[in-house]
């Protein structure tokens, strides 16, 4: 079943909202009997999701979640109470899609699944990630309580367009008439989009703290605080959700000094190199894997100064091939577990280790703790 679902992602992408409209009738809308968070943003729109989940669940509330893409399973994007779909499950709901007759995209199938999921599961809300945009991504046929826009920055240009504004505008059709909608971002496409559309617009200033890494953290934290506030949830919940968050592969240390973030395109690098100018450590080597359609010029020129980086090929076949990178102090490595093996041997007992570049290229690393049950302690401070 998984080949199967797999080989749906040769079809592509494919933007639209009419065939997962047609497939949710025939399931008898789903979606419709939910409670909403619905949540966009070119980066932070996980960390947001799993904030919010936090803070939802320690205030008693069953919460389904849905985000992509996987790490390491591909359960782990349909969970409630953070815990996965069982692959039993999972592969029932993926048959019962199936069963609408509707040729749908891998990503379109995933969300029905989801949704079908969270309804069995009779969650009390559910967050629901979009997968890219907006306006014409499969998790757009929602009516929410609550919808989120949780940065603006470049990626995906080649379906989003290659401006601010044209991607602004894609992310901010998530509106609904009559649903608030949170933001740290002032924009006027964003503004005009929501007066047209009939949804009060909030600007979310300042900060919140979380046990999350990273300044910018602290305005994910500010977003997912603003929502809670508005469904009235109590403010020791708040704090005890903001303060218990996990989610794998934001400035994550996966072993003794080494940081591993899914940061994928410019603006995730930048993030990234703002955490790392607040350590204290002897040299920086850096394990860098990126997809092709990335600006992965952007993403290397913004990466903080390192002593060597690590070029090297998650297994998927997006991927760049390292060997048409061309840059000072590098090394081309393709296998990533031989290109980390070689990182430790060089590396010395208070340097660094950075990984990053890919999402996918993160979903390796997690997978290899997984499976040896790191637990990792950070010396560096």
């Amino acid at each position: 079943m998984l080949d199967w679902l797999y080989s749906l992602k040769t079809i592509g992408i494919m933007p639209g909202l009419e065939k997962i409209s047609e497939a949710m009738e025939k399931l008898g809308n789903p979606q419709d009997k939910l409670r909403i968070i619905h949540v966009a943003g070119t980066n932070g729109k996980g960390s947001v999701c799993a904030m919010l989940e936090s803070i939802l669940r320690h205030a008693g509330y069953k919460v389904g979640m849905f985000t992509s893409p996987h790490l390491v399973d591909f359960e782990e994007r349909f969970q409630v109470n953070r815990e996965k779909i069982s692959r039993e499950d999972a592969f029932r709901l993926v048959s019962r899609v199936r069963e609408s007759g509707v040729n749908l995209t891998f990503f379109e199938l995933t969300t029905a699944v989801a949704f079908l999921h969270f309804l069995e599961k009779k969650v009390d809300y559910v967050v629901l990630e979009v997968g890219m945009g907006g306006r014409l991504d499969a998790t757009n046929i929602v009516k929410p309580v609550a919808t989120v826009i949780t940065s603006i920055s470049f990626d995906h240009t080649n379906w989003l367009g290659d401006t601010l504004d044209k991607i602004a505008y894609e992310k901010a059709c998530i509106a609904k008439r009559g649903v608030p909608l949170f933001t740290p971002v002032v924009n006027d496409v964003i503004k005009s989009v929501c007066e047209e559309r009939g949804a009060a617009m909030f600007i979310v200033t300042g900060e919140e703290e979380t046990n999350m890494r990273g300044v910018f953290q602290k305005k994910n934290a500010a977003a997912a605080a603003s929502v809670a506030r508005h469904l009235k949830i109590p403010e020791s919940s708040i704090k005890k959700g903001l303060f218990s968050v996990y989610w794998p592969a934001r400035l994550e240390f996966i072993e003794n000094n080494v940081l591993l973030d899914c940061g994928h395109n410019t603006d995730g690098i930048v993030k990234i190199a703002e955490f790392v100018k607040t350590l204290k450590y002897g040299r920086l080597i850096i394990i860098f894997g990126v997809m092709k359609d990335k600006d992965y010029a952007g993403m290397i020129k913004n990466l903080p100064n390192y002593s060597r980086i690590i070029l090297t090929k998650p297994k998927i076949e997006r991927s760049l091939d390292p060997k048409s990178i061309v840059i000072p102090n590098s090394t081309i490595i393709e296998d990533v577990g031989e290109a980390y093996n070689y990182a430790k041997s060089i590396a010395g007992e208070k340097d660094l280790i950075l990984i990053c570049g890919s999402c996918y290229l993160a979903g390796e690393f997690l997978a290899r703790k997984k499976n040896v049950g790191i637990n990792p302690i950070m010396f560096i401070q």
